[in-house]
């Protein structure tokens, strides 16, 4: 059995559920198995006034092929851009390696912060990248988003969102969204409710799923074979919105053996199926003529 097959029956092994002791074991199983050659990097730059508002940036050694913003999970309280000095860093150098700038944001979070601070956030990071990156304020470097778990729901509001987004959604070469979150129907999880509130009235309205529109910028999205149910339902009612609006389903990946979190954790290690489809999108929506010919070793 190869070691990528043996990572992958190790997550399989924890079963079709998702917690705190799952995310740990989960950190556990990929944590010394991951490439983590330092890029270029520049930390904890700030990009609005609140000590959450800082992210991080990854530089490719060559010309940079396009930014990718990723904005971690973390159940709307919880998570970090590089909480331990391994997850989400592995994430960056990921990007980096294969010639991506990647903007790595912490957000405000929930309690102190509800509903939208979340999605504003997004919008102040994609704000910073447009100003402060070079060529994306042009229009001559592409611009993707990607948003995972908890992540994936700001992604989601900033993306369809237009009244809380409160900007112009400006030129977006792509956006992912990973085993998101995007319509608070009860029962909710006392975190969840954390970040959307107690007022059962106004949870459709602060959803991503009510605001879903026709769009033209390429959307992906994602769901691990070993999301709960609850949480990977939550993609296909994305999925299913987005058909009828567009008249075409979003692009889609089902990823086979993986758990909530397994996906981004494994970013860098031998098991690359999810890197592999990450990187096809982004290949095949990037301008650069040597996109495709870039990186093709995780």
């Amino acid at each position: 059995m190869s070691l990528a097959s043996e990572l992958q029956a190790k997550v399989r092994s924890l079963g079709p559920a998702f917690n705190l002791d799952i995310l740990t074991a989960t950190q556990e199983i990929y944590r010394h198995h991951l490439d983590m050659t330092p890029a270029e990097e520049k930390a904890n730059l700030a990009y609005g006034s609140d000590e959450r508002q800082r992210l991080d940036l990854y530089l490719p050694k060559a010309a940079p092929l396009a930014v990718v913003v990723y904005v971690h999970g973390g159940g709307f309280v919880g998570g970090d851009k590089n909480g331990d000095g391994t997850f989400y860093l592995n994430v960056g150098r990921f990007l980096a390696r294969h010639g991506y700038v990647a903007v790595l944001p912490n957000y405000r979070r929930a309690p102190v912060h509800g509903w939208p601070a979340g999605a504003q956030d997004v919008r102040d990071v994609i704000g910073w990248v447009r100003k402060n990156v070079q060529g994306v304020g042009t229009g001559e470097l592409d611009l993707f988003v990607f948003g995972q778990s908890a992540g994936a729901s700001h992604v989601g509001s900033w993306l369809f969102d237009s009244k809380t987004r409160d900007a112009p959604l400006g030129a977006v070469a792509g956006v992912m969204m990973a085993s998101g979150f995007f319509n608070a129907v009860a029962p909710l999880s006392s975190n969840t409710l954390a970040y959307f509130g107690d007022d059962v009235t106004l949870h459709a309205q602060r959803s991503p799923m009510t605001h879903v529109v026709k769009t033209d910028v390429p959307v992906w999205l994602s769901v691990a074979e070993l999301d709960p149910g609850s949480m990977g339902s939550q993609t296909f009612q994305l999925a299913d919105a987005m058909s009828r609006c567009n008249g075409r389903s979003p692009e889609f990946a089902w990823l086979r053996g993986h758990n909530h979190v397994s996906t981004v954790l494994s970013l860098g290690s031998p098991q690359q199926d999810f890197a592999d489809e990450i990187l096809r999108f982004l290949r095949s929506h990037t301008r650069a003529s040597d996109a495709r010919d870039v990186g093709k070793k995780t």
